[in-house]
This record gives structure tokens, C-alpha cells and sequence, in this order.
């Protein structure tokens, strides 16, 4: 009923308006898959040409933008003289198809509507192609409850599909596992390696924290549930950090679940399509003088507040008006880390929240419950950045290893996994 509701209201206020009105045979495709395209190689008309193995059919919507910041009116040449190569010259619908399996579908809003406003960005293009999906969804296209997300330099596994019915019980969304693969950049190599190991460790340091919100954010490997990405309002039109926006909505909801199997494929690569992200950020470590040396990891320290914090919830909830710097020190932590603690909680605006925790949350559980719902994924990196700026700065990764705690293997060397004792 939940769902309903929240499908018929977003269909009739928060859609992306002058969508294309096209019309299928009912069932046509069990799977729908969700690329923005922007200044991309022929190369991506490759690799959608392997696609992964399904029970059925495949819908691929490639969505061609260009963010009006760059003037460059054949950004996406390239792509479209193959895609023209590609499609049947006689065609009246830009529908194709691409093998056996899946089905192409080319909605370019560039050329249908011009640049997108840059603050919009890739938000927007994910949004257009993901409502798409939504309508098709709901017109009985399309077979299938979740919405895939991907970018053009993913290469998918062959269990992609299959591997949404292990998400857990009652998830609203579904991140799927991910390593980069070098290219013929040495530099960049070296650099996406490292960003990955950070990657990996913020959310080691999360789920070693007991953060609600221990899952990675990568447009590329997502998928969610129809009726929650209305309840959400789908993708925000952002040009930058769209999938985490995102996902910080879902995880209120209901659980996110992080898949296992073969992961999803990246390309190493620079790239300044976002103004973060990624792609930025492996430039930046790529041209700085001693790209090793780059100090790009919170300190273990931030992460040690962010557990006591978290491990002091039941005691909060029973008695909220006790100073938090004492009840994070009875937490274990030092006192001038708890101290700097308590004043970036206060400048969040802590107190007030824990007065409407007690308000709303008659039972211990009922109390954490909405503390999480406040204390989301983005306060939590406010909070972490609020420490950093205290006197624990970001790290590399030789001086990770000689701080403590410890909660993550690659602190002694070892950056493939992480242990928890939460």
C-alpha cells in the first residue's frame, strides 16, 4: 500500500517531465540497466555487446547529457556516429537491438533539449534514464522490481542480475561489489589503487564504528527498489554525489544490502566530468609530487569517536541530559578527543535531537531508531570532518599504520580486508 502511494504520487508530481512516451508489449524485459553517457568512447557500444547472463531479457537506457559548463557542442560525437552505425537505418524509435539478450534504448537529452544546467549534472541524467525505468516499471514493460545503475567504463559480472535475489530480507536498495582494473596509465593506476584502499577503509571504519550507514555510495554498482526510489523521490539532480544523496534516503527506510560475488569493474581513469568524486580526486593524487604520500584517510581516531558515540545510544536514551563528553569517556575514549566530540555534536545541533529522540522514541530501540534517522550518513561525515579539523587530520596510508585503533587489515599491510569485533 506504502509503495502504491508513493509510485502514483511520484508519477504524477516529481517525474522528469517530457519523458518519451513510448509504447511496448507487456513483459517485453525481466531487467532494466541505467547508463549516463557523456564525452564517451565507441568503446561502450563494446562492452554492451556482453552483456550479463539473465533469465531474461535485458532493457539497457543509455542517457547522452552534457552539462552546459562545457561548450564543446560535440562532446558526445564520438558516441553518437557509433551508435548511428549501430542502429537500423530505417528505425523509428531509438530502440535497438543489441544481441540476443538485451535491447538498447538511446534517450538523449542533449540533443532533444540542449546542456543540462551543470549544477544539475549527472543527477539529472541518472534521474531521466532511472524514471524511465520507473514508468516502464509501472506499465508493465518491464518485469522486475529493481532499478540498476551503472556507468559507461562498468563492466558488469555475469552473476549481476542473479545476484539481486540474495539481497537481504526487506532491502530497498542493493550495492553491488567493485574493484578498479588498470589501463595504460601507469599514474593514474597507482592513484585509483590507492583511492579504492581509502574507499574501503571510511567504510570499514563505519561498519567497526557500528554506523548504520557502513555501505559504499558508487552510482556505478547500485540498484533500488521501485516503490522506495519513489518514496525518495529518485536520484537528486546534483552535479556531484548524487548516489550518495541517495542512498543516505533509502538507508532510512530500510535496509541497503551489500551484495557478494564477482564485483562490478571500473576503469581506472581521470576524469573531470564531476566536480568530485572519483575521478577528480584520482587526478589530484595522480599529479601531486608523491602521489604514495597523499594523505587522503580519516584518522582511526574519528572513527573511534563515532563508535562511542554510537555504543553510548542506551545510555543516552535513558538519561539524555547527561553531558556527552562524560558519557563518551565512560566509552573508553580520551578526554580531549571526547571533549572535541561533544562540540561537534554541539555544533550539529545534538540536543535538540536527543530532546525529539525522547519525544519520539518510547523504547531504547524505538529511540536509536530515530537517533539514526538524524544522525545520518551525512552528519556522520560532518561529524568525522568536524574531528579531523580538531586536531586528528587525515592520514597517509604509511602513517595509518602506525596508529591505532586498528580495525582495518591494511593498517598492518594487508588492505584486502577488515575486521570488526562489533
Amino acid at each position: 500500500m506504502r509503495d502504491s502511494v508513493a509510485l502514483a504520487r511520484y508519477l504524477q508530481r516529481h517525474i522528469q517531465p517530457d519523458l518519451p512516451k513510448e509504447h511496448f508489449e507487456s513483459g517485453r524485459w525481466q531487467h532494466v540497466l541505467v547508463i549516463p553517457a557523456y564525452r564517451e568512447s565507441s568503446d561502450l557500444l563494446d562492452t554492451l555487446q556482453y552483456p550479463p547472463e539473465s533469465a531474461g531479457r535485458i532493457l539497457v537506457i543509455l542517457v547522452i547529457n552534457r552539462p552546459d559548463s562545457d561548450p564543446d557542442a560535440r562532446a558526445n560525437q564520438i558516441l553518437r556516429a557509433a551508435l548511428q552505425r549501430q542502429l537500423p537505418p530505417t528505425t523509428t524509435t531509438p530502440l535497438t537491438e543489441l544481441n540476443i539478450r538485451s535491447d538498447l534504448y538511446v534517450y538523449d537529452m542533449e540533443r532533444l533539449y540542449g546542456p543540462n544546467p551543470a549544477q544539475l549534472g549527472v543527477g539529472l541524467a541518472r534521474k531521466a534514464g532511472c524514471d524511465l525505468a520507473l514508468q516502464w516499471i509501472t506499465k508493465g514493460f518491464i518485469n522486475t522490481e529493481w532499478i540498476c545503475s551503472t556507468d559507461a567504463d562498468a563492466t558488469l559480472p555475469n552473476d549481476y542480475f542473479s545476484a539481486l535475489a540474495d539481497a537481504s530480507s526487506g532491502a530497498v536498495a542493493a550495492v553491488f561489489p567493485f574493484a578498479h582494473v588498470p589501463g595504460e596509465d601507469l599514474a593514474c593506476n597507482s592513484a585509483t589503487a590507492l583511492y579504492e584502499l581509502r574507499l574501503r577503509y571510511y567504510v570499514a571504519g563505519l561498519s567497526w564504528a557500528g554506523s548504520h550507514y557502513a555501505h559504499h555510495s558508487l552510482g556505478s554498482c547500485l540498484a533500488v527498489k521501485q516503490g522506495a526510489y519513489a518514496m525518495v523521490r529518485g536520484f537528486p539532480k546534483r552535479a556531484a554525489g548524487e548516489d550518495f544523496y541517495l542512498l543516505n534516503k533509502l538507508a532510512k527506510l530500510g535496509p541497503v544490502s551489500q551484495l557478494q560475488g564477482n564485483p562490478v569493474r571500473l576503469q581506472s581513469r581521470r576524469s573531470s566530468r564531476v566536480p568530485f568524486g572519483t575521478g577528480p580526486m584520482v587526478d589530484t593524487i595522480a599529479t601531486a609530487p608523491t602521489p604514495a604520500d597523499s594523505a587522503i584517510f580519516d584518522h582511526p581516531a574519528s572513527f573511534e569517536a563515532l563508535r562511542g558515540l554510537l555504543g553510548a545510544l542506551p545510555q543516552l536514551a535513558q538519561t539524555p541530559k547527561q553531558r556527552i563528553a562524560n558519557v563518551l569517556i565512560d566509552q573508553g575514549l580520551d578526554t580531549v578527543l571526547a571533549m572535541r566530540a561533544e562540540s561537534a555534536l554541539d555544533a550539529l545541533g545534538v540536543e535538540a535531537s536527543l530532546e525529539h529522540c525522547i519525544r519520539q522514541g518510547r523504547s531504547e530501540a524505538q529511540f536509536i531508531r530515530q537517533f539514526n534517522q538524524w544522525f545520518d550518513a551525512l552528519r556522520t561525515l560532518q561529524f568525522l570532518h568536524a574531528i579531523r579539523d580538531a586536531g586528528w587530520p587525515l592520514q597517509t596510508l604509511a602513517q595509518l599504520r602506525t596508529l591505532q585503533p586498528v580495525f582495518w587489515t591494511g593498517q598492518n599491510g594487508n588492505p584486502t580486508e577488515t575486521r570488526a569485533d562489533h
